[in-house]
């Protein structure tokens, strides 16, 4: 027993540092898996970006030419501005000379808000910038000359990057990507777009795991040429599916437990069950042994004693030949049980029961016997051991001073039920359960009566229960 609990305690860890194992290995793999798919998608997403960029750079500077030739040719052509005819390339000109300014634009009323940028960020330089008005992308360029600068405001013909950046915000708001973003050498961004309100930390080149109050975010960081593209991918897809991965590898768990649990109780259910037939066997094999040497000794007593009933009275012989009838049953009922196969044939109960009563006549002064035998009751058994068992209750009952006995018998499907029902002083509660056990008695007899009755019915594929109720104590046996 103790060899089979320590081997399925084995056996139960084992499969928890399996399961454990497994939790971590498919986690891990899980894991790089999502980071493999990121990163493939940033890289993706980087080179087209680039690609982008840099053609978008080269048409910028085909674009300024183009333009800063356009504007030295209006200036030159007309010697001023204020005539000049705008188009639907050029939609604004001015220029600015030393203390002087004069321009024209298609959108007057945004004028102010123009020159004011170009004061600010424009004036002095040649550079240019992508700008909205009336939510159109326009392209603003200075040009100086000489001591003049020359201002245009024209068609962007390329696509702009606030369009770039409504194409990255349409796909963080339909993907796992939280935010996306192309910085320059100073890292001021070119391009972003984000899930977060100014949420772009800087972590360095490699991949990054950041922890926000939105949970896990992994963060990629690369620099293509003079370019840093970071990009920032919920985790929450992939705790999901771990947290469902180590709900199922519990739940696997558990089931093993339980039925592992199962299995010990069982386990030890049946060795209880192992330890108490070996020891009802081995009180068998004493009660054989002690059979087969008291029943010469006894049958010749036996003998003694009917050969001198002949010089008793009737009465006293019809007393003494009844009970050394009972005590030859009981005798040959150990013998009996001391076998390993019992005969049986199909015995009609009613006779039976007859015959168990006959055997205790000498007892039942004064003891009303009532049956209720169903008629055509037909049980398949050995009839010298269910007579012994039979009229041990019936002489149980007389024992408890029952005054009346009741015996039942009625058919249930293919089973016989069986029920003694006395009316005699009962039994304690506190020994009810221990008044089928070998040896066990509160008469001062040797307490095998109840211990052999449970043993026949047993033997007849049977069983035998005991109850009080109403001031009564039943047995009920159920035969085959």
């Amino acid at each position: 027993m103790k060899k089979r609990f320590v081997f399925l305690i084995l056996i139960l860890v084992f499969v928890l540092f399996l399961a454990f194992a497994m939790s971590k290995i498919s986690n891990w793999n899980f894991q790089r898996l999502y980071q493999t798919s990121y990163t493939n998608t940033f890289f993706s997403m980087s080179l087209i970006f680039e690609d982008y960029l840099l053609e978008e750079e080269e048409l910028e500077k085909l674009k300024l030419i183009e333009l800063e030739k356009t504007g030295i040719k209006i200036v030159k052509d007309r010697k001023t501005v204020d005539n000049t005819l705008l188009s639907d390339e050029i939609q604004g000109i001015w220029v600015f000379g030393k203390n002087t300014k004069k321009g024209i634009t298609k959108y007057q009323e945004k004028e102010s808000e123009v020159l004011n940028f170009y004061e600010q960020n424009l004036k002095g330089s040649k550079s240019y910038t992508l700008i909205i008005l009336e939510n159109k992308p326009l392209l603003l360029a200075n040009f100086p000359m000489d001591s003049i600068d020359i201002l245009l405001l024209a068609k962007a013909e390329i696509m702009s990057q606030s369009n770039l950046n409504r194409l990255l915000d349409f796909i963080i708001q339909n993907s796992e990507l939280l935010y996306y973003s192309i910085l320059d050498e100073n890292q001021k961004p070119i391009i972003y777009s984000s899930f977060y309100e100014e949420f772009l930390p800087i972590m360095g080149k490699g991949a990054h795991s950041i922890d926000t109050p939105n949970g896990k975010i992994l963060q990629l960081e690369d620099n293509i040429g003079d370019k840093l593209f970071v990009a920032g991918f919920s985790m929450a897809p992939l705790q999901r599916i771990i947290s469902l991965n180590n709900r199922f590898l519990i739940g696997i768990i558990l089931i093993f437990v339980i039925l592992e649990a199962l299995i010990l109780f069982n386990l030890i259910r049946f060795e209880s069950f192992r330890l108490k037939k070996a020891k009802e066997i081995s009180l068998l094999k004493e009660f054989g042994a002690i059979s087969s040497g008291f029943s010469h000794e006894f049958k010749n007593s036996l003998h003694t004693l009917s050969l001198l009933a002949r010089d008793l009275n009737q009465e006293q012989r019809n007393i003494l030949t009844s009970e050394t009838n009972r005590m030859n049953t009981v005798m040959n009922s150990f013998k009996l049980l001391a076998q390993t196969e019992i005969k049986k044939e199909r015995l009609n109960l009613t006779e039976v029961i007859d015959e168990s009563i006959a055997l205790n006549q000498n007892m039942l002064d004064m003891i009303k016997i009532e049956k209720e035998i169903v008629a055509g009751a037909w049980v398949y058994g050995n009839r010298t051991l269910l007579l012994t068992a039979f009229s041990n209750l019936i002489k149980n009952s007389i024992e408890a001073n029952a005054r009346n006995i009741r015996i039942s018998g009625q058919k249930k499907g293919a089973d016989m039920m069986l029920s003694f029902i006395d009316d005699g002083k009962g039994i304690d509660e506190k020994i009810i359960d221990k008044v089928f056990e070998p040896f066990f008695t509160q008469k001062g007899q040797t307490g095998l009566g109840l211990y052999l009755v449970k043993k026949i019915i047993e033997s007849h594929d049977g069983k035998i229960e005991l109850e009080q109720a109403d001031k009564k104590t039943i047995f009920k046996i159920t035969l085959k």
